[in-house]
């Protein structure tokens, strides 16, 4: 079964021309998860060629508006395709997300939707391991607490072959990632700012792009990605500022990139 992250979203929470709200797809052969969800994410599950039908699960990470106010779109257009099988949603502060869909009357149609709270759970002594609070044909999903303000997760990927990605958005440097991203092959972080603004960063409870490739580099990762960028930061320049800390490749994906996991 072949594996990809697919970034359908890399911008903070103002959008721009290029970059829609941050966002995540993890491909596991025909089927997928989405992480988080912004915009229209079934037009853009859609175009990374993905099936929206085939949606094993929905995590959110935390309850902010640019990371769900796609959900009842992509509820509706399910519903509207008379999907049957159950589809898990695992999120913090659900009472908003079912607040969000009963505007729309959806929690009444959709009863394909299992929504469940997002909780980390217990870990190793090393931090290596988690329980996972999803699994399927070998897949593993855990979640480790993050530091935004309201309840919010980092969550990791562990594929059936041994591959690892983790990723968090909104988030200040939390200690914790080193070992829950040991070794990951992909580390997926937030770089809201740049460290010239590590104050503002810590304030809005973020990151620069130098504190996410510090957290990188101690997790010993392969390739840094940096993501959630705010809509006036330059790339190249997030990019050359973690290079400072990361030996690794680091990169600003685009949207729409697709990332082989192996």
């Amino acid at each position: 079964m072949s594996a990809s992250l697919v970034v359908l979203g890399s911008s903070g929470a103002v959008q721009t021309a290029h970059r829609d709200n941050a966002a995540l797809a993890f491909r596991m052969g025909e089927s997928s998860v989405l992480v988080d969800c912004p915009g229209s994410p079934f037009l853009k599950l859609r175009k990374a060629g993905l099936d929206p039908m085939l949606l094993r699960a929905i995590v959110i990470t935390h309850a902010h508006p640019d990371h769900i106010y796609g959900l009842p779109s992509l509820v509706h257009h399910l519903w509207m395709l008379a999907r049957q099988e159950p589809l898990p949603l695992f999120a913090p502060e659900l009472d908003k997300l079912r607040g969000l869909l009963d505007v729309f009357d959806l929690r009444s149609r959709a009863g394909f939707l299992e929504m469940h709270p997002l909780t980390a759970g217990a870990s190793s002594p090393t931090g290596d391991t988690a329980s996972p609070f999803w699994e399927h044909a070998g897949h593993r999903l855990s979640a480790l607490p993050s530091d935004h303000g309201p309840p919010a997760f980092a969550i990791r990927w562990d594929t059936p072959l041994g591959a690892r990605v983790v990723y968090s958005s909104d988030t200040r440097p939390v200690e914790a990632m080193v070992s829950f991203g040991r070794e990951a092959a992909l580390f997926v972080h937030e770089a809201t700012f740049l460290e010239a603004e590590a104050l503002r960063a810590a304030e809005g409870g973020h990151s620069t792009a130098a504190q996410a490739a510090r957290l990188a580099a101690l997790a010993r990762a392969r390739r840094l990605l940096l993501v959630h960028l705010d809509y006036r930061a330059d790339a190249a320049q997030c990019v050359e500022e973690a290079r400072g800390e990361f030996a690794g490749p680091v990169e600003v994906p685009d949207d729409g990139a697709i990332y082989a996991v192996e």
